[in-house]
This record gives structure tokens, sequence and C-alpha cells, in this order.
């Protein structure tokens, strides 16, 4: 499917997919455009233990890098990332009033597997877009799990390479973003959601307990939230969840050699569904810890709680509102 040719700044993000040539006009909440215009990627091995090429081995390590030179307004810009480090929590780059996470390239898949949850790009590159001056959608974020003060750490992401297209065993590209904690840890909702509900459940005969949530966006958007290796739900299914509202308890079922939680995030935008790193929902919420827009609690069941500004403490029980 060709990419669009042009796209406005909405109240939420924009995910666009490019082949090398295509181009795209944004247009910036103020009415001005900028045309991104990809012109090459790449991606190269860094580091590697496992013994065969595209061949997962246990305890395997791979570490890559990879980038595109996007033009903006004609002015060439390379964008490089670097997987599986503390580089993948990265700061989206702010150009020209743009704000550009760079998600992934088709290239990587030359010495990586897809066989540990989609995650490919439909396009040669696959960025999100936002105008500078918004956030990724008009509501605050709450902690979706206990977050650590200083930011996520690729050493918390199952055996330290579980982050978005990390490679598991050196050689899948992780198709979410997994965080180490205890079993029971309490999984709260970052956003409302309108709609969620097991997909997949040991009771109906599957390895593992998976959860879908949605939020239907006024400007058209649909987001995807899931969480796997749930221990259990906390609320009934099918009903609507509010921000910070405890919904589940996690890394309990089919969690390997670490206990975690596997998160996964995707838009659904023109009825084309965009995978894309959950690590932009996480960039969004210590974004509106600092920001005074939510603040961050201790729930008293070993979890993270999060209350809006403004809102006096205690009002927040540990299970959440509603």
């Amino acid at each position: 499917m060709p990419a669009p040719s042009l796209l406005h700044a909405r109240p939420t993000l924009s995910p666009l997919e490019l082949e090398a040539g295509e181009s795209c006009d944004f247009v910036l909440a103020d009415g001005s455009r900028r045309r991104l215009e990809l012109l090459e990627t790449g991606a190269e091995i860094l580091f590697t233990t496992r013994p065969r090429p595209k061949e997962e081995f246990h305890s395997a390590r791979t570490f890559y890098k990879f980038h595109c030179l996007l033009a903006i307004d004609g002015e060439p810009h390379r964008l490089e990332r670097e997987v599986p480090t503390w580089r993948s929590f990265y700061p989206p780059w702010e150009i020209a009033g743009l704000r550009i996470w760079f998600d992934a390239v088709r290239d990587i898949f030359d010495f990586l597997l897809e066989t540990h949850g989609p995650c490919a790009p439909s396009g040669q590159a696959r960025f999100a877009l936002q105008d500078a001056t918004l956030r990724i959608c008009p509501e605050p974020v709450f902690p979706w799990c206990p977050l650590r003060a200083d930011g996520l750490r690729i050493n918390d992401c199952y055996n330290g390479e579980d982050c978005w297209l990390g490679p598991y065993f050196g050689a899948s590209a992780h198709g979410g973003l997994d965080i180490n904690h205890r079993r029971g840890t309490p999984i709260r909702a970052p956003i409302g959601i309108d709609d969620h509900a097991f997909f997949n459940h040991l009771e109906t005969g599957h390895n593992n307990n998976r959860w879908r949530g949605f939020r239907h966006w006024p400007d058209g958007s649909t987001w995807i939230l899931q969480c796997h290796h749930m221990t259990r739900l906390t609320v009934p299914e099918h009903r609507p969840l509010s921000p910070g509202q405890h919904y589940a308890d996690g890394a309990g079922v089919l969690s390997g050699s670490h206990d975690h939680s596997h998160f996964v995030f995707k838009i659904v935008r023109e009825g084309r569904t965009h995978l894309l790193d959950p690590w932009i929902l996480f960039w969004q919420m210590y974004q509106d810890r600092d920001d005074g827009l939510v603040i961050w609690e201790k729930d008293g069941r070993g979890g993270l709680a999060g209350r809006p500004a403004g809102q006096e403490p205690g009002v927040l029980d540990p299970d959440g509102p509603g």
C-alpha cells in the first residue's frame, strides 16, 4: 500500500511508513507544511555471539544499529538507532516543528527473524510523527506498571535484550517490550480504554493469558494496547477502564526465566494497522510525571499508581478509580 501523500497533525500520533523515494507532506498545527522524503535506509550488526546467521541460540546476544536518511523540506537528516542498549529508550527527534520517532527499517530483517511476535514495518522505514507542540494523545498517560524513577533499563527487559525489536536469543526481533517484575504485579490502564478482554487464555486452550484493550479517539485513530503473561484480570471484560485503573495482575503465565509482562502498541488509522514501539507510551508517562500532570505513588501492593495533578493523595485507592 503506498504511503499517504498528505498527513495533518491530529491530537494523536500519526504513523508513517515510507519506501525509499516516497514522500509525504505533513501539515503542522499552525498550518505550515513540511515535506518528508525517505532517501535511504540501512542496518548492520555491531556484535553477535550467535553461532549461525538467523538461528536462535540460547544465551546468544546480538547488538545492531539502523539508520535512515530523511529529507525534510529538502534538507537531509541522518537518524540512527541502536538496539538493544540503553539507547533503545531514546527521546524523539525534533526537527522543523516535527517530533519524530524513528521506529524501524526493513533492512534489519536481512539478519533477524520475525518469529517472536509481528514487528516488521510494511514500508522500508516506519516512523511516528507529531507536531512538536502536541502530546502523543490529548490526555495524561499513567504508569502502566511499576517503573524506575530514572527511566527504563535494558537489563530489565527479560535477558537484557527484549526491548522493541531486540534480538531474542540473538536472532529474532522482539515484537513487544518486556519489563521484568514479580508475579502478581498490578497492571494499570495508561489511558482510558473503551473495551478490553483476553484474546488468548489458558482456559480456552492457549499457552498464555494475553490481554487487549481498545481506545477510539475522536480524530478517527484507534489505539490497541496489549499485555501478555497476565496472571488474572481484576475487572470484568468488555467494560470501559479509567486511566490509572488496576485491571490485571501481570507476569504470571509462561514468563520464562524472568517473570515479566510483555507490552504491545498498535495504531489503526484509515484502516491500516501500524505496529509501534511501546516505549513511545512510556516516554510520555515520564514526560507527564516530569511536567506535573500525573503524580506517581506507591499503591501499597508493590505496584505504582498515578493520580491526576490536583487530586488529593489518598483519593485514588489501590485498585484505581472506577
